[in-house]
């Protein structure tokens, strides 16, 4: 049986002021109405039905998740009892998974990306899942062909060798090629991303990956034995009036690790597929530049929920909440306006990846309210 982990966890500060402690990032909107947690939700729907989603999120944001996505089984979204990472966290749905299901594939994927078509993606998707059931040992991942030497986002180095030829590939192969992964690689200074772009054989790591519950914990057991461990206690647990005792008393003591570090960059038999959709993070206010890039006037300048009026300004973006507010930029250059109703950001371009340091310095004067 297929299941898909959503994982709903982080805030999004570099989207400060609208991602907040009290509105993570996922809980935004863009593309359309929907939230881009709703929207994920929506784009599995022809795939994963409802009750076999499991979300994995925080303890603050169980409210608006319930809110937002009504059909989620109750016992199908798990708060951490603390914040440990991905690896922990998926150890957790895979064990509870595991004893339902032996046999369960997983899919696990971020709440907060924007991915067009819905289609292409499912699809994509189904071939990683053939490939699984081809090899039960196996570990997929999507890799996003890069189109700009980003230093934000972790690369996949895949094999130059021939694409994989079995048969769940020669099934595929309208759609798109799978290839061996050499290594994963964390973000990189700029010269490494321009040397990745010029290459070619470097996916974008997208944060998508599929593989059989089972496999993933026998790898954490393997790589992290202390967290398989751990992970044994809860299963013991599992089904039992204790398990939420035992899960809160245990989830804290693990190890803080990512699901990359603590198997991805480890273990050997890592298939990827190369993405044949459109993928976006949203992880900086610039990506709304790509997002919305056919709505740019002819100076590069973007107005976003709300009216600009741009004399002598070029390559602007304004982000409002009031379609009537007007904004006159007056010799504005690659600047971001994003208005809130208790708080606006105005930065360069070149400097939002510190967006971070708004956040730090806001908890330093206790300013909660605007966190």
């Amino acid at each position: 049986m297929l299941y898909a982990v959503i994982l709903a966890g982080g805030s999004g500060t570099r989207l400060w002021p609208e991602s907040r402690q009290s509105l993570a990032k996922q809980f935004l909107s863009f593309e359309t109405n929907r939230t881009m947690i709703e929207s994920t939700v929506q784009r599995l729907s022809s795939l994963i039905p409802t009750e076999r989603i499991w979300m994995l999120t925080g303890q603050s944001m169980l409210g608006l998740i319930k809110k937002a996505l009504p059909d989620l089984p109750d016992h199908h979204l798990l708060a951490e009892p603390a914040a440990r990472n991905t690896a922990p966290c998926i150890g957790w749905v895979a064990v509870k998974l595991c004893k339902q299901d032996p046999d369960a594939t997983m899919i696990v994927l971020p709440s907060d990306h924007v991915i067009q078509p819905d289609s292409v993606f499912c699809d994509t998707l189904r071939f990683a899942v053939d490939l699984v059931e081809e090899s039960p040992e196996r570990l997929v991942t999507l890799g996003v062909k890069p189109t700009f030497p980003s230093t934000s986002y972790g690369y996949i180095q895949r094999s130059r060798n021939s694409p994989l030829e079995t048969p769940a590939a020669e099934k595929w192969k309208h759609l798109t090629t799978a290839f061996n992964v050499v290594r994963f690689h964390e973000k990189p200074p700029l010269e490494k991303a321009l040397e990745f772009l010029k290459l070619g054989s470097f996916g974008w790591n997208a944060g998508i990956f599929i593989w059989k519950a089972r496999t993933i914990l026998e790898l954490l057991r393997h790589f992290e034995p202390e967290i398989g461990e751990q992970l044994e206690i809860i299963a013991q647990s599992v089904g039992t009036d204790q398990e939420q005792t035992v899960t809160d008393r245990i989830f804290p003591l693990m190890k803080k690790i990512s699901i990359d570090f603590a198997v991805m960059e480890r273990a050997e038999t890592i298939i990827m597929l190369d993405a044949g959709f459109s993928w976006d993070d949203v992880g900086t206010w610039c990506s709304l530049d790509r997002l919305y890039a056919e709505q740019h006037d002819a100076e590069g300048n973007l107005a976003i929920g709300t009216k600009i009026l741009p004399i002598h300004s070029s390559n602007c973006m304004v982000r409002g909440n009031d379609p009537n507010h007007l904004f006159a930029l007056l010799g504005m250059e690659n600047v971001i306006v994003v208005q809130t109703p208790n708080a606006t950001l105005i930065t360069r371009k070149d400097c939002e990846e510190s967006v971070r340091e708004i956040i730090e310095e806001l908890k330093k004067r206790n300013w909660n309210e605007y966190l």
